[in-house]
C-alpha cells in the first residue's frame, strides 16, 4: 500500500471515531433528558412511562407523564 492508501485508511479510522464518539454524546444528552422529565412527571405526582426503541444511532425515545 502507498503512502496515498495509508492516508486514506487513517482518514476512514478518524472519521469511524469521531462518529462513535458523536453517537456516545447523543445518546448521554438524550439519556439526561428523559432522567429530567421523568424527574419532573414524578414531583407533580404522575407516572412517567418511557419506551426505548432502536440501538445507539437510531435510539427513539417515546415519553408519557399520567396523571
Amino acid at each position: 500500500m502507498g503512502n496515498s492508501g495509508r492516508g486514506w485508511v487513517i482518514i476512514g479510522a478518524i472519521m469511524i471515531i469521531i462518529g462513535i464518539v458523536f453517537a456516545g454524546i447523543t445518546s448521554y444528552f438524550l439519556e439526561s433528558k428523559i432522567e429530567k422529565l421523568v424527574q419532573a412527571c414524578e414531583k407533580e405526582g404522575g407516572n412517567p412511562i418511557v419506551e426505548k426503541s432502536g440501538f445507539i444511532v437510531t435510539t427513539s425515545f417515546e415519553y408519557e407523564c399520567k396523571k
